[in-house]
Parts: C-alpha cells; structure tokens; sequence
C-alpha cells in the first residue's frame, strides 16, 4: 500500500489547532484499514493558509521541497486525500512540479473547492480580520482567499492546463481523482443571513457542483468577419443592442470540444447528510456519517491505475450517490423548518470570464440569457437563477448560480428541469467607459435546448471563456499624406 499524505484546507490549522481537530479520527481510520505506516507524517500539511502574503503557488512549492525532504519514504509514489482548499493546492503542485507520469497514483477530493467558495470574498471583509485576529491570532489569508473567489483567473488556468494536449490528468500525468462531497448545512448555520452558508446544494462552503471535477469548458471567439468588421458596421450593431433588438450572430464562434462527456470520466460521490465541517455531520470529523465517507474513501485510495477499474468505480460512485437521493426522499421537515429535500435538488454553475482579443479582463459588460421564442412563460433558463456574483479581483469574471433540479414531493422523484428547457439566446455586451472611441462587438449566440443539455448539467461547473473583439475608431491611428 502506498503512503498516504493528508492536505487539509484554508484555515483549518488556526495558531496552534491539534492534529486531531483538524482531521478528526482520519487518519486512525485510515491506519486500521491500511496499517500502522500507511499515513505520512502529518506535520507535512499544516500549512499556514491565513498569512495574508501566501499564495497557493507558495503552499504548492513548500509542498514540492516536503515531499522532497520525505526522500526514499516517498520514492515509490503516495497517495493524497485533500479537504477543501487542499485541491487546489495538490492540482497546483502537480502542474508546476510533477514529472508524468505524477508520483501521485490516488488523489481523493473531499469537498474540493475546486471552482471556488462564495464564502471567499465574505472572508477579505472587516469583521473576518477583526475575528481571525482576535479568535485565533491570524491573518485572513487574503492572497489564497482570492484564488478561491468565484471567477479567480488563476484558479481558472490551473484547470485549464490539465485540459491541454500532452497535460491530461489521467491519461499523461495518470493520478486517478475521485471526488466526494456533502450537499448539506448544520441547523446552527440556517438561521445565519450569509447566503454561502444556506445555499441549497452545497456543504455551506462549496456548492457540489465547485466540487465537481467533470467540468465543461468552452471557449468562444470572434470569426473572421469580425476581424474584418467596419467601425461604421460595429456602431450600427451596438446601436441595435441599445435598442434591445437582436443583432447579427455570425461574429463568434463557439467550441464544444472540451466538454466533461469527451474525457475520462471522475468518480463523484454527494454523501448524505454532510457538510463541509463540524464534529457531526462534518466531510472529514464527522462522527454521524463515516459509514457513508468511509467506503468511498477507501475503495479510492486501493484502487490500482486500471482504466476498467477506474470506470468500475465511477459507476460505483453514481450508484452510492442514487443511495443519498433515495435517503433523502425520506427526510422530514416540520412546519417551521426548511424543505430539506431541497438542499438536495441539483444546481449547476457557470463561470463566464471576458477578455479582449489582448487577453485584458473586460471591466463593464452585460450577461443575458434570454429564452426563445420571445414570450414564452414556462421553462425558462432566466427562471432557473439563483445567484450571481461578479469578482472585483479579476475583471471579466461572472458566476451563475441555477437551480436545475426540483423534488415533486407528490411523486416523490427528482425532476429535471434541464430537460425541459427552452432554447436560449445568450446575449453579451461590453463598453469601454474610459473612452467614446473604443466599442466591442456583441455576442448573441443561440443554444437549441439539445446543445443547452450538452454544456450544462446538475452538479457541474461549465466556464465559458469568451474573447471579445474590441476595435478603436478610425481617430486612434490615421495615416495621412505628409504635406
């Protein structure tokens, strides 16, 4: 059996935190089913993730001369399990230090905040300083809460390199991931008015579908019409815009290669009744849900590198996860609680970053969904909203939030939305307040409700790059004849 490392997330260690409160009984768990040496050393991973000056780049590099330091005792490959924050940091160092094939054969996701936390910018306020100050004598970990914003550009990129030829996870670097999450919130939180801890489907920190390794990507991009685009044609169009009319939609171009359905698929598991943290229903401490966590984490961490074995065991995770769904339909709720069936009901995530064609993020823009035909009431992707968020660090970045998934309680299933949805023209427009002599061409795609079902499912994230195409006026560079 190979070694294990523990990696926990951003501020779980505090000042002076113990090991034990910081994994729970874990790594004793692990030492029974593995044996007496199967964990490494777990001074490795206490990392200090609330010095407002460390980056996830130096947590990724200090582990790198860690595992270094470990010598012989890791020579022949280790496994990782990550909390939260910890996937980042082990994605990172496997894209800045790892040779391939990884030295890393099993790496186990529980709550991995893998596209981010709407507690993050809630952390860099005022009152989180004053209390990691006075509570625990820390910092907030300003640098690392921002790479786990929502919309974070370095967390976007991170990602994105795993999906570039010769970088693929499981094929070039062969680590097998499996990711496990919980989609619940402790009772004490519900009555908190912060909506990142109340969300429905999320573990009160991360929404299971950040969590969710089988991301979607897709890039959009100006055709050569629009490079070849008039400044006379380009004010007409935008002009158009202003007037809410639709405009030409042959200036961009979409790609769908890169969806989650065309690579190796990622075991993922939601738990039953399981947060992010707390002694009880906790992903890593909790004493209420092991015989839940537990398997799943060990049929990871035996797994060999086998593709058939691999595939057995993303079957076995959905299988375990119909079980939640199943459980869940037998919850109660009282008059005065929430319905807690709908802290079950799927949601997806989109992540949309702008930039222009010199990679510079857009500062003001305007993201529309608008479902066709115009008029139509039901089925509504503009229905299906919940949240969005628009990250100030990185400009250009903005997160959706949708509910795709509701429980019938009259026929006791899970009904997807998703299915039934409309076709849907998404409409993007950007301006450049700083001058009158700078536009950008609008983008006004439309997505059938096949191809809407093909870049956006329950639990998942889709990122939608898109590359605006930003022309000056004639008044910017004129060349005259010289007189």
């Amino acid at each position: 059996m190979l070694p294990i490392l523990l990696i926990h997330g951003y501020s779980s260690e505090g000042a002076s935190t113990s090991v034990e409160e910081i994994y729970g009984t874990l790594p004793s768990d692990l030492r029974k089913e593995f044996g007496a040496d199967a964990v490494v050393d777990i001074d490795l991973s206490r990392w200090i993730s609330l010095s407002d000056g460390v980056t996830i780049d130096d947590v990724s590099y200090a582990m790198d001369r860690a595992i270094k330091a470990k010598g012989q005792q890791l020579a022949d490959g280790f496994n990782v399990v990550i909390h939260s924050t910890g996937a980042l940091v082990t994605r990172n160092w496997i894209r800045l230090f790892s040779p391939k094939p990884c030295p890393i054969q099993n790496l186990v996701h529980l709550a991995g905040a893998n596209f981010g936390s709407g507690l993050a910018h809630i952390g860099r306020g005022q009152l989180a300083r004053w209390g990691r100050f006075i509570l625990h004598g820390t910092g907030r970990g300003i640098r690392i809460l921002d790479e786990l914003e929502f919309g974070s550009w370095k967390t976007i990129d991170l990602h994105r390199h795993f999906l570039q030829p010769g970088n693929d996870m499981y094929h070039d670097y062969q680590v097998q991931e499996f990711c496990l999450i919980g989609s619940q919130t402790p009772e004490s939180l519900r009555h908190i008015p912060i909506r990142y801890l109340k969300e429905d489907s999320s573990d009160n920190t991360v929404r299971t579908s950040a969590g969710n390794l089988n991301f979607n990507y897709i890039s959009v991009t100006p055709t050569d019409e629009a490079r070849q685009i008039t400044v006379r044609k380009l004010r007409e169009l935008v002009a158009q815009r202003l007037k809410d009319e639709t405009i030409d939609s042959s200036f961009y171009t979409y790609d769908l290669s890169q969806l989650a359905s065309q690579r190796q698929a990622v075991p993922f598991f939601i738990a039953f009744e399981t947060a992010h943290f707390g002694d009880e229903i906790g992903i890593v401490t909790g004493s209420q849900n092991r015989k839940s966590i537990l398997p799943r984490i060990k049929e990871a961490l035996s797994a060999s590198y086998d593709k058939s074995e691999y595939n057995q065991i993303v079957e076995s995770f959905e299988s375990a996860r119909g079980e939640t769904f199943e459980s869940a339909k037998t919850l109660k709720s009282s008059f005065l609680e929430w319905n807690k069936q709908s802290q079950y009901e799927g949601h997806a995530q989109l992540i949309f970053r702008l930039r222009d064609q010199f990679g510079q993020g857009i500062k003001d823009f305007d993201i529309t969904f608008r479902s066709t035909p115009l008029g139509i009431r039901k089925n509504k992707m503009e229905g299906m909203l919940e949240d969005r968020h628009k990250n100030k660090k990185f400009p250009g970045t903005m997160t959706f939030y949708l509910r795709t998934q509701r429980y019938d309680k009259r026929r006791k299933s899970w009904v997807d939305l998703l299915d039934r949805a409309a076709a849907v023209r998404l409409e993007i427009t950007a301006h450049e307040d700083d001058s009158d002599d700078i536009d950008y061409i609008p983008v006004n795609l439309r997505l059938s409700s096949k191809e809407l079902q093909a870049v956006m499912q329950s639990f998942r994230t889709t990122i939608i790059d898109v590359t605006l195409m930003r022309l000056p006026s004639q008044k910017v560079f004129a060349l005259k004849a010289a007189t």
